[in-house]
């Protein structure tokens, strides 16, 4: 994955040099943390969309000049009359001093307030249809700070190898109060991740999964950034039911591509942190859930494919690894297969639902007398 994100960085030195060559100039070239700015990325992918002018270029990289200059804030105030800077602060307009400084957890750093670049990628979404395009959100990472850093520390120790690729590919965190904007990641702010919350269902194993989950498909963004590598189609603008008659599935093949790829993410974790007995009562029956929740999500198209007209042979190499590996994880699990009822989960795993048909004091009586244990012979299996 390094190597491509040192083809990443090369690109956007190019873009760049391109759009000033004088801005690149006040710039550190050798260090990767400016050149996988995500509002860098945001920035040209947005030329196509809007008309932002390229000052807000120069606005949102001041943070990485070599040498200070006197701040210029004009175009960087979002709906709430704040600017974010990255690598400086946030700024309440026609004030010159920062009132809240940037937070980082674990090289994570938490976005407290958008930039407007960034808000035409929040919009309200279900089964394939964008329902609101303009919905309303407000930041609240005050209220989940202590639950994410609880949630990536976990990560730190338990799954390192995990979290080293993790780091690498990620590198700010929104968090806000709608869930009608479903978690997600986006190619055009590559590194960054955008979570909803609500009170009851953003619990430490909500930001463990969402952490695996949406970190992944940054991860998978990197490794397949040059998608001829890996596909012989057009995958983000091929529809899964054309290729698989499956009315239902709205999905482009790169989506469904991304899917496989996080289940597996999910389940390698899910499967480290049981071995590690790592979480207790109800983390325990949470986790255990969102592993049944994988059984579904996992054979939900890709396998009707013709893999050899989709995917070039490193392409193929790489689904055939995915889907060998989900199985193994899966039997090793068989056994919660049919044991919870996941019949009022719709898109998202909420544990609040969960609950109701899933009685947390019955977990408990067959966690004790061992049903849950999947790593000793003599484990009890009535």
């Amino acid at each position: 994955m390094k190597e491509k994100q040192f083809n990443i960085e090369d690109i956007l030195k190019v873009l760049l040099y391109k759009e000033s060559p004088k801005l690149l100039e006040k710039l550190d070239i050798e260090s990767n943390q400016i050149f996988l700015e995500p509002l860098c990325f945001a920035y040209f992918n947005n030329k196509k969309h809007s008309s932002f002018p390229n000052k807000v270029l120069e606005e949102i990289m001041q943070g990485y000049f070599t040498q200070k200059e006197p701040l210029k804030i004009e175009h960087s105030y979002n709906k709430n009359n704040i600017a974010y800077v990255p690598n400086i602060g946030y700024f309440k307009k026609g004030e010159f001093e920062p009132f809240e400084p940037i937070l980082e957890i674990e090289d994570i750093e938490v976005v407290k307030e958008l930039h407007p670049l960034m808000h035409r990628y929040l919009f309200e979404f279900y089964k394939g249809h964008i329902t609101n395009p303009n919905p309303d959100y407000e930041s609240v990472w005050q209220s989940y700070i202590a639950t994410l850093e609880k949630a990536l520390k976990l990560l730190k120790e338990h799954t390192s190898d995990f979290f080293k690729e993790f780091q690498s590919a990620n590198r700010k965190i929104f968090i806000h109060n709608n869930p009608k904007i479903l978690n997600f990641t986006s190619i055009e702010t590559l590194g960054m991740l955008y979570f909803y919350t609500t009170q009851k269902s953003s619990t430490l194993m909500y930001f463990i999964e969402e952490l695996i989950h949406q970190g992944s498909h940054n991860i998978l963004y990197h490794i397949t950034f040059d998608k001829k590598d890996f596909f012989k189609i057009d995958a983000p603008n091929t529809i899964m039911r054309d290729l698989t008659k499956q009315g239902w599935d709205y999905r482009d093949v790169y989506g469904a591509f991304h899917g496989v790829y996080t289940v597996y993410r999910r389940l390698e974790c899910y499967d480290i942190l049981l071995q590690k007995n790592v979480l207790k009562e109800k983390d325990k029956h949470e986790l255990l859930g969102r592993l049944a929740d994988q059984f579904p999500r996992f054979h939900t198209g890709l396998e009707l494919l013709n893999l050899d007209e989709v995917y070039t042979e490193k392409g193929k190499t790489l689904y055939l690894e995915l889907d060998k590996k989900c199985e193994s994880i899966l039997n090793k699990y068989s056994r919660l297969k049919n044991e919870f009822d996941l019949s009022n989960r719709d898109l998202d795993f909420r544990y609040e639902d969960f609950c109701k048909l899933n009685s947390y004091e019955d977990f408990l009586e067959k966690d004790k007398h061992g049903f849950y244990n999947f790593f000793d012979i003599k484990q009890c299996t009535n």
